[in-house]
């Protein structure tokens, strides 16, 4: 290679061919960046990102990568709201990249979670921004101290795997500025993360790799990104359009296809040699940054400790009537649940990673000195389908006989259930929010015998347990990576105190949630009718019964409030538009806090009131005044994690700036706080405030009549109709209509195709069934989530991003076949088929 030391970005892009700048936008293989004919080095990505996959091009099966520590997933680790853990985490898992000689993490995974059945939830971290930006910033801040790439996903509004690639996200500006695009914002103001990967979806009706608003406008041009813009792989269809919007970098390798088409469209001039500089020179610094750094080695029994340690502050005691912790007298147990020997420790799809070693919840008791008795109670995740009935209620009375055995000579039952990759994954959404039917018909039955039951959760986000009122105590674990049991050890037996909080809430039914109607739809078109009201904005403004709350989470000791202290009964917040914002500012994350020194000092003392260590997350809400504009009830607007010792205090401080009190003005483009009288309310959950004060906020005289024109929003009933989303849109709607024959192109999927042409459903079943006996022929169920995300690709990608994806399994002449087919084309289709292009 010819060396590029000293040399700058701009120096090694004048010394380019246009080939070679055109062929710089696009990736080698599958993770790989150009080389340039050996003028700059390669940076291989990989993903993660709660570890490391690293895989290389021969290895087709994704759960066929490098082994790699697993620590918990963003939906676990968010309930520890621990910037410094997540932060070591990162940092971890940046070790193992350099010793794998990997230059880019892709993640962290930060959309909010606008639905808690998104089946990738378990990749993201909240419905709230300020939670989930905060999380992200540290997670960027640990990766990226250690000189290992950030890929910050999926900007944005990728909020739904159904359609994930076609769908198009129609969301007012105030909800998109104040909750889809803030979690990203403030990982960009803060820590400048290496990359940012653009989704799949369209937003507000363009395609986001195309969407010169989003990715030049706001993120480069106001939020001041220095970084690379990469798409997701396979999303850059159009790829002229893409890179004149602002992308840099398409991957996987497109196999000459992408580079034909820029090379055409700037021989024809429509594309500049300078919109290829600017891309180029972004694909460039991001080599020189990413490549180069020493390598280290990883000492694994360390980081499966970190992984424990993680997922132990990450666990969230639901309920507990006084059976745990465990008695250290006790000497025996029963667990039943099938989840308790094959532990599920992480979500399914391209996250996979491969762990050294996972031990099982019955080995991890056997341990702590328990003599365990197991019962299987319901058949695994990969075998239920097939089971037979008989079977399955075999093993259900089973159960339900030691379940009674041990109710009656007092011995502590566990039943351990959950979500499985059946019910959650990459590329397909839930249907409703309950446990697999044959976990909830056991457990029903055992409550009848036994009720002194200690429930042990599973799930990467929320779901019904209508027996939490029948148990006596429940542990959620979410999906805690692979030291999850022995964490669950610790915590059931006392060794470590609960401290989790939930960073979503959990709706009664999936009927309360915001968005139902209006998500996960088989159809182009997503309506974000809810506006800002996601999550508990929603079931706190309109009064919704939840199961529970955002931010709930019991102890095994107690905490008490007290003191409460604020620096100013008023605050000028007139310079709104000139605070970038907080959020925790005392633990270093979060924006920047405004300059001012008329900041708000808020100040109390927690203290730990009870016999055992523990560790308490202090919540901040604002409650905003009533108004006759849209705006939540309340918001988090700081948050900290304090740990005492048994009968200790901390005093604890937190700032606030104008931020804390704003929104966003859709007809000023700007950040304003409008004038009124603030409560600063200090909690353990957003319902459970210990401590409240009032502040009156000079600001802007905000004076917008929506309850009038938007009168659905001011309702306490759930629906927030079309026409009053319309209006408050306010600019021409998106139309997004299925396609017809005569309308259908490259850019409309194959399943369009197979619901519009007899012949195309043919094909599609005909490769779809392939596909599945590939599958089972190497031993694996049709309930792999691998197998899942390749049927939902070739079924719902465009058919160019198929081009993309599949080499010389799928060029453009076999994409026209099917256009034209479905077209009514006939003539031309068959010409397509025997077509040379593009070989």
């Amino acid at each position: 290679m010819k060396s590029t030391k000293n040399k700058s970005a701009q120096e090694i892009l004048s010394s380019l061919t246009i080939e070679e700048k055109i062929r710089l936008l696009n990736g080698v293989g599958s993770w790989h960046t150009y080389d340039a004919d050996k003028k700059i080095p390669s940076v291989m990505m990989t993903d993660g990102p709660h570890g490391l996959r690293k895989q290389e091009d021969s290895q087709v099966d994704i759960n066929d990568s490098a082994k790699a520590t697993c620590f918990p997933t963003a939906s676990c680790i968010a309930n520890s709201w621990d910037l410094d853990l997540i932060k070591e985490m990162s940092g971890a898992i940046a070790d193992q990249a350099l010793q794998e000689g990997v230059g880019i993490v892709l993640g962290c995974g930060m959309n909010i979670k606008r639905s808690p059945m998104c089946g990738r939830n378990f990749e993201y971290f909240s419905e709230d921004p300020l939670l989930a930006g905060s999380l992200a910033a540290a997670y960027i801040d640990g990766m990226q101290s250690k000189n290992v790439g950030t890929s910050i996903k999926h900007f944005a509004c990728n909020n739904q795997e159904t359609r994930r690639q076609t769908s198009d996200s129609i969301v007012d500006e105030r909800a998109l500025r104040e909750i889809y695009l803030r979690p990203f914002e403030i990982a960009v103001r803060n820590t400048q993360p290496t990359t940012i990967m653009a989704s799949y979806n369209k937003i507000n009706g363009t395609y986001t790799c195309q969407n010169k608003k989003i990715i030049n406008d706001i993120l480069r041009d106001e939020w001041g990104f220095k970084g690379t813009v990469i798409s997701d792989w396979g999303a850059a269809v159009s790829i002229v359009d893409c890179i004149k919007a602002g992308l840099d970098l398409a991957m996987p390798d497109s196999h000459g296809y992408q580079i034909k088409l820029l090379l055409d469209a700037y021989q024809k001039g429509e594309i500049t040699e300078q919109e290829i500089d600017r891309a180029c020179l972004k694909v460039i610094e991001v080599v020189l940054k990413t490549t180069g750094v020493k390598k280290t080695t990883v000492d694994y029994k360390k980081t499966h400790d970190l992984a424990k340690k993680i997922a132990a502050n990450s666990a969230v005691l639901l309920k507990n009537d006084g059976l745990l912790p465990l008695s250290k007298k006790q000497k025996e147990i029963l667990i039943i649940g099938q989840m308790a020997d094959d532990v599920r420790i992480q979500g399914g799809g391209s996250s996979h990673i491969n762990a050294f070693t996972s031990p099982n919840a019955i080995e991890a008791l056997s341990r702590k000195g328990f003599k365990v008795k197991y019962v299987q109670g319901y058949p695994g995740d990969d075998v239920v389908e097939i089971t037979e009935p008989t079977e399955i209620q075999r093993m259900a009375q089973e159960a339900v006989v030691a379940a009674k055995e041990a109710a009656d000579k007092n011995i502590p039952t566990l039943f351990f259930c959950g979500l499985t990759n059946r019910t959650e994954g990459e590329g397909f959404d839930r249907k409703d929010i309950n446990l697999p039917h044959e976990q909830l018909s056991v457990i029903n039955k055992i409550i009848e015998m036994n009720k002194d039951l200690i429930v042990v959760l599973y799930g990467g986000s929320p779901f019904a347990v209508p027996f939490a009122d029948n148990v006596n105590a429940m542990l959620h674990m979410y999906l805690a990576g692979e030291a999850s049991a022995e964490a669950c050890a610790d915590l059931l037996t006392g060794a470590v105190n609960p401290s989790g909080k939930l960073s979503e809430t959990y709706p009664l039914s999936e009927k309360d949630i915001p968005c139902a109607g209006n998500w996960g739809n088989d159809s182009p078109g997503v309506e974000y009718r809810e506006s800002i009201f996601t999550g508990y904005r929603y079931y706190e403004t309109f009064d919704v019964p939840v199961k529970y709350e955002f931010g709930y989470g019991l102890s095994y000791t107690k905490f008490k409030y007290s003191r409460l202290e604020i620096s100013s009964a008023s605050y000028n917040a007139s310079d709104a538009d000139e605070a970038i914002g907080n959020v925790g500012a005392n633990v270093g994350y979060g924006e920047k806090l405004s300059k001012s020194k008329t900041n708000l000092k808020v100040k109390f003392t927690v203290k730990n009131s009870g016999k055992v260590a523990g560790a308490e997350v202090v919540q901040l809400y604002v409650k905003n005044p009533a108004s006759d504009y849209l705006r939540p009830v309340k918001e988090l607007r700081a948050f900290t994690k304090v740990y005492l010792e048994p009968g200790k205090s901390k005093k604890v401080t937190i700032e606030l700036d104008s931020k804390a009190f704003s929104l966003y003005d859709v007809s000023t483009n700007k950040y304003i706080a409008p004038t009124g009288t603030y409560e600063i309310e200090i909690g353990s959950s957003i319902k459970d405030i210990k401590l409240k004060k009032s502040v009156k906020v000079k600001g802007v005289k905000y004076e917008r009549d929506d309850k009038s024109k938007l009168s659905s929003y001011f309702r306490k009933i759930k629906l927030f109709t079309h026409a009053d989303f319309v209006s408050l849109y306010g600019k021409d709607f998106p139309v997004d209509e299925e396609p017809v024959p005569g309308t259908f192109t490259i850019y409309n999927s194959f399943s369009e195709a197979a619901r519009l042409n007899k012949t195309c459903k043919k094909i599609l079943d005909k490769v779809i069934e392939r596909i599945k006996t590939e599958n089972r022929k190497h031993g694996r169920s049709d309930n792999d989530p691998a197998l899942k995300i390749v049927i939902g690709g070739l079924t719902e990608n465009p058919l160019e991003a198929m081009i993309l994806l599949a080499g010389d399994d799928f060029k453009r002449n076999r994409a026209d076949f099917i256009v034209n087919l479905v077209n009514k084309k006939r003539f031309a289709a068959l010409k397509s088929l025997w077509s040379k292009k593009w070989d």
